[in-house]
Order: C-alpha cells, then structure tokens, then sequence
C-alpha cells in the first residue's frame, strides 16, 4: 500500500515540476521577449538597470516552485520513513534495533557537535553584510563540525578495509 502511494505522489510531483516548466516557457518567456524589447531605445545604463530587474523578476515562477515542490518532497519523504519505521517496529520489533541506532549515532553526533560550537560571530571582510546572530553561528558551527566528524570517521572506515584486506 505504501509503495502505490509514493509512486502515486512521486507521479504527481513529476506532473507538477512539468506543468511549471511548461508554464515558465508559455508566461514567462514572452514577458521577457517584451521586456527586451522595450530596452532597445533606452541608453545604456538605463538599459543595465533594467534588465537587472527583468533578471529578478524572470525566474521568480520556477524558483518558488522548485523550492516548493523540495520543502513538499523532504517533508513527505521523512513522514514517509517515519512511518515506515513505525509500522515496521510494531510488526517486528527486531527488525527496530538497526534504525534506532542509526538514530541514536546521529542524534549523538548532533549533541557532540553542538556541544564542540563555539557561539562566537566570525570576523571577516563583509562580515557587516550578513545578519550574523550567536544563535546562527552556533548553528553553522554545529553542522561544519558534524561534516568533519563524518569526513574523519569514513576516511578511518575506508582505512581500516583496505588494510584489513592485506591480512586476509
């Protein structure tokens, strides 16, 4: 039952990412024909400025879509593994054990890497540019330093099989 149901959403998003291209090149391809039309007799700088707002304003279709259409996609694959996690830890408990402790490793990772973040803003050259808070420093702190566990802990995995390979 499950797997009709994600084919059956996996149809429908394929169906909607086409109706928004289809829709990009019919409303949005001949707004930018005319708006490049009307540019033709403007002096050059006039003309830079607006083709900077056409620029802005051209894709705005497709891109809120595509961000859409991810947010609706993530958010559904997750329920999706939630429930499949669920319903399969209540038909066979045993079965449970290997994801909780997937779960577990990566919640640990997160609390190892949040409590190793610093909440100190960084200093750069355009940091004024940014509105850089503690809380968002930590936070990007926390997932760098969980990349680099990551990164360590494969590097000593892919270690540890080429050399146990010598030995056999």
């Amino acid at each position: 039952m499950l797997d009709k149901i994600v084919k059956i959403v996996g149809w429908v998003v394929i169906g909607a990412a086409a109706l928004i291209a289809i829709l990009f090149f019919v409303k949005d391809a001949s707004m930018l024909e005319e708006a490049l039309a009307t540019m033709t007799d403007m002096p050059a700088e006039m003309k830079i400025l607006e083709v900077e707002k056409t620029a802005d304003s051209w894709g705005a279709l497709v891109l809120n879509a595509s961000i859409v259409l991810f947010v609706l996609c993530a958010v559904l694959a997750v329920g999706f593994a939630i429930y499949k996690f669920v319903r399969d830890a209540i038909d066979n408990p045993k079965s449970a054990i290997k994801p909780a402790i997937a779960i577990g490793s990566i919640a640990l990772l997160v609390i190892i890497s949040y409590s190793l973040a610093s909440d100190a803003i960084p200093v750069f050259l355009g940091a004024d540019n940014f509105d850089i808070t503690a809380s968002i420093s930590k936070n990007v702190e926390t997932a760098i330093i969980s990349m680099y566990i990551l990164v360590g802990v494969t590097v000593v995995a892919l270690v540890y099989t080429e050399v146990s390979r010598i030995w056999r």
